[in-house]
């Protein structure tokens, strides 16, 4: 299917995990290998690049939760607990086209291009921090703790489902990896 932007594999997009059961592995020395695998084994490695892409931008903010926010059940420590749990999944089951991203017919994750790692910094933190925090104020100011669990699930995930399409729009807006729209 082309994407919103005219083409069927935008530039910006991995979309090779979502359409293929083979997985690249590593067994050390520099040695790879690329093996076809059962759909838990494919989850089970696309969680683990999830867990890399997600958790690398947002090690400030989470080093920020830890430190300066005080432990309280159902406070911002577990909103951004749950909201990055939910991120993550969500990343594996975009990257091996178990679920669709938002706004866009192209399947699989963003790639990680140069150009993408400070739009993931940005991005993540950003998500993360209003879930996170969005999610504690309904916890302390509704008296309802465990829909601020609902609340963090349902907005973290809105916000990762909606990344790719917004990766595609900054592709397309400022011309990475040269190339134009409609071209």
């Amino acid at each position: 299917m082309p994407s919103s932007s005219g083409r069927n594999d935008h530039p910006c997009r991995a979309t090779r995990p979502a359409r293929s059961r083979r997985r690249r592995g590593w067994f050390g020395h520099g040695k790879t290998n690329t093996e076809e695998k059962g759909n838990f084994g494919r989850f089970l490695d696309d969680i683990v690049y999830a867990f890399a892409d997600v958790s690398v931008p947002l090690v400030p903010f989470l080093w920020f939760v830890m430190v300066s926010i005080p432990n309280r059940f159902f406070g911002v420590k577990t909103s951004a607990l749950v909201a990055w749990t939910t991120m993550v999944v969500e990343v594996a089951l975009i990257r091996g086209g178990w679920l669709s991203p938002l706004g866009t017919e192209t399947p699989g994750w963003v790639s990680l291009t140069p150009s993408l790692l400070l739009l993931r910094f940005l991005y993540f933190n950003t998500v993360l921090a209003v879930v996170a925090y969005g999610g504690g104020s309904v916890a302390k100011t509704m008296g309802l703790p465990l829909v601020s669990i609902v609340v963090s699930v349902v907005c973290a995930g809105i916000g990762v489902g909606v990344f790719p399409r917004l990766a595609e729009w900054y592709c397309d807006r400022f011309f990475v990896s040269g190339v134009r729209p409609n071209a």
